[in-house]
């Protein structure tokens, strides 16, 4: 039998037992999938206090106005919610949900070529990031008075302390570098749309499947070019040995924001964020439980 069978028989495998799974545990599977209603709740709120950047598009006086465009700044703004506590918590459950989702990905059978496994490594990382921002939900609802810390006051404060160490500012460099080739992945998938796999056949409601991928596919653009724009200023950060040019989304947006050119690219990729999160929430009900196959 030739390698290439191999690989396929062995891809067909990891189909078929997450297949197989999704068909002996039918409620979990479509209670799972609330994670991805939640999900996308946050990204298009993160997309919506983007667009508030880019169309004030004035960083100065707009800065703290609308709130952190980030998903810990989407969360802090259900926090203002009059029925805040009680949609923090269901948040939170949500989010939960989605990371246990992605662990459940991570352990399905797949691939064990390069690509398979650095799938599962991105599926392990979606679900920590998912689990601390369910986490962060938690702490909003236990206390709303008491505002978290700031996404780009954390990272720049990482990249300050990181830089004064010995090979700091190369370290610093290449973290710029990975976020830009995650983002570079980012756009493969909206080009290609290999997320479609992920997606039951069939349309929801008056929402044509084709017309899903189409959304998925814009979605994925502006999710590319927030990890850009985030890598491009920890890069600079380090050329430049300046932590302060280090910023989270809401920092590099508003960083982007300053230039005409730059104000179009941040209406563009908080036009993206905002469409993904339509597209979570209506592809909630057509989401596959996938394991990291090729």
């Amino acid at each position: 039998m030739s390698t290439t069978t191999m690989s396929t028989d062995d891809s067909d495998v990891g189909v078929e037992r997450a297949e197989e799974f999704a068909r002996e545990h039918p409620g979990l599977v479509k209670f799972a999938r609330i994670g991805w209603v939640a999900k996308g709740i946050v990204y298009g709120l993160t997309g919506v206090l983007s667009l508030l950047i880019g169309l004030r598009h004035d960083s100065a006086s707009s800065a703290g106005a609308e709130g952190e465009a980030s998903q810990t700044g989407a969360i802090a703004r259900i926090a203002d919610n009059s029925y805040g506590t009680v949609l923090l918590m269901v948040m939170a459950a949500g989010l939960l949900i989605y990371s246990l989702w992605r662990l459940v990905t991570v352990l399905l059978p797949g691939d064990n070529d390069v690509k398979g496994w650095l799938t599962r490594i991105g599926y392990l990382v979606s679900a920590i990031v998912y689990m601390v921002l369910a986490f962060t939900a938690i702490a909003f609802a236990r206390d709303p008075g008491s505002p978290a810390d700031g996404e780009d006051g954390k990272i720049e404060s990482f990249t300050r302390d990181f830089m004064e160490r010995s090979g700091g500012r190369a370290v610093i460099f290449m973290l710029g570098v990975i976020v830009i080739v995650i983002g570079a992945v980012f756009l493969y998938n909206a080009i290609s749309a290999t997320f479609r796999k992920q997606l039951l056949p069939g349309r929801v409601g008056p929402v044509s499947h084709e017309m899903l991928v189409t959304l998925g596919r814009i979605g994925w653009l502006g999710r590319s070019g927030m990890m850009g724009l985030i890598g491009f200023f920890l890069a600079r950060a380090a050329v430049r040995f300046d932590p302060e040019d280090a910023q989270g989304l809401d920092g590099s947006l508003r960083k982007a924001a300053s230039s005409t050119p730059g104000t179009w690219l941040v209406i563009a990729v908080g036009a993206g964020l905002l469409v993904y999160g339509i597209f979570c929430v209506l592809s909630a009900p057509k989401q596959r439980l996938v394991g990291a196959d090729s």
